[in-house]
C-alpha cells in the first residue's frame, strides 16, 4: 500500500512540473526540461516528430517473494536462521507525451504503469 501513496505523489509532482511546459516551444521543453535534475531516471533521449515530444522515465520497484527472515527451531532454545527468499526488481517505464500543433505543446499525456 505505501509503495501506491509513494508513486502516486510523485506522479502528481510530475504532473504538477510538467503544466507550465503547455504552450511552450518543443525547442524550449528541450532545453530547459532536465527530467534527471527531477530525480527521474531517464532514457538517453527523447523522441520528436511533427506531433509529438517523448520522454521516457524508469522506474525500479522491488517485488519481494516467499517470506521474511524468520528463524525456526529444531529444537528448544536453538533458533536457525532461515534466508528469505528475497525479489526480484523490475524497470517499469512511463512514457511522457507532449502533443505539439505546430511545434507547440497543446497538451500532456501519460502511458506505462509507471506514470
Amino acid at each position: 500500500m505505501s509503495l501506491v501513496a509513494c508513486a502516486t505523489g510523485s506522479n502528481q509532482h510530475l504532473h504538477h512540473s510538467l503544466q507550465p511546459y503547455i504552450g511552450q516551444t518543443a525547442a524550449q521543453v528541450h532545453s530547459q526540461l532536465d527530467l534527471r535534475a527531477m530525480g527521474f531516471k531517464t532514457s538517453q533521449h527523447p523522441i520528436q516528430t511533427a506531433d509529438f515530444l517523448s520522454y521516457t522515465i524508469f522506474r525500479d520497484v522491488n517485488i519481494p517473494m516467499g517470506t521474511p527472515n524468520i528463524s525456526q527451531s529444531i529444537s528448544p532454545g536453538a533458533p536457525i536462521p532461515m534466508p528469505s527468499n528475497g525479489g526480484y526488481n523490475i524497470k517499469m517505464k512511463c512514457q511522457i507525451w507532449f502533443d505539439l500543433k505546430d511545434e507547440i505543446v497543446q497538451d500532456i499525456r501519460y502511458t506505462g504503469k509507471a506514470c
